[in-house]
């Protein structure tokens, strides 16, 4: 599939909750910041979004310039029209300058139980408060073995697809999650798989949602580092990433940026 030429690039550092203190936020708040405004000019069309905790969100956005983006990782565990004890809304998120929000992760659902009915609501009510929508797809080692992994994510692409209008796929990206290929001693995903599985949905997207949608982004997540993120860079199904533990190391980080935007201007994608 093409990507447009105006096309922007995309990386988001997924902290989960790995840093639990104020100070080793800060701390690592103010490096991004340092090595982003030392780069500004090799980091040129790409939109870096860190996505912290909700505590931390405010101090993440008091910190780092503007050009990089702040996301949350969640919103919105209630029900339709009920003002629910607990719930961090996405009016909320947005008054305290949140971008992005990061919805269906794998943790979320396959973890603490999450619904496509549930997660197509939050991507709707995000969508209407303004933030751009990062919306996690993935299937099981099961699903992968039976080959039935476009099944199950075009079934998790579809309920999300439906709550999104026709004009709002600019502020979607959709990052692909092969849940078998991540944690410890795991398999990666192969660069020439994850191609496949990212040109199958762009291409079923546009099929069954309209032209609109070559405006959403696809993302790779699934154990990306400075030593592979190459490998993904180079698929032209490929706009981005989302990063977990290498979000966690500013050169780690740096390194895959500046690799995502060297490998999409030299190769004229």
């Amino acid at each position: 599939a093409e990507r447009p030429a105006e096309k922007r690039l995309f990386v988001g550092a997924n902290w989960k909750c790995s840093l639990e203190s104020v100070e080793q936020v800060d701390q690592l708040l103010s490096s991004i910041a340092t090595a982003v405004s030392a780069e500004t000019k090799g980091l040129a069309g790409l939109e870096l979004c860190i996505f912290a905790p909700y505590v931390f969100l405010e101090r993440a956005r008091r910190i780092l310039p503007t050009e990089i983006r702040v996301g949350s990782q969640n919103a919105w565990d209630a029900a339709e029209g009920f003002a629910c004890t607990g719930v961090v809304t996405s009016s909320m998120l947005k008054g305290i300058g949140c971008d992005w929000v990061l919805l269906g992760h794998s943790d979320r659902r396959n973890v603490l139980g999450e619904s496509h009915d549930l997660i197509s609501q939050k991507v709707r009510r995000c969508l209407e408060s303004g933030l751009k929508v990062n919306i996690t797809i993935g299937e099981k080692k099961e699903a992968r073995e039976k080959g039935q992994e476009l099944q199950v994510l075009q079934e998790q692409l579809e309920s999300v697809a439906k709550a999104v209008p026709a004009d709002a796929w600019d502020r979607m990206a959709v990052a692909y999650e092969p849940v078998w290929a991540v944690g410890e001693g795991a398999v990666p995903c192969e660069p020439n798989e994850a191609q496949r599985v990212h040109s199958a949905l762009r291409q079923w997207l546009k099929e069954k949602f309209g032209e609109n949608t070559s405006k959403c982004l696809f993302l790779y997540t699934g154990s990306v580092n400075e030593s592979n993120a190459e490998h993904y860079a180079a698929l032209p199904d490929v706009d981005g990433f989302v990063v977990g533990r290498a979000g966690l190391d500013v050169e780690k980080l740096s390194a895959i940026c500046r690799t995502l935007v060297s490998c999409k201007s030299g190769s004229g994608a």
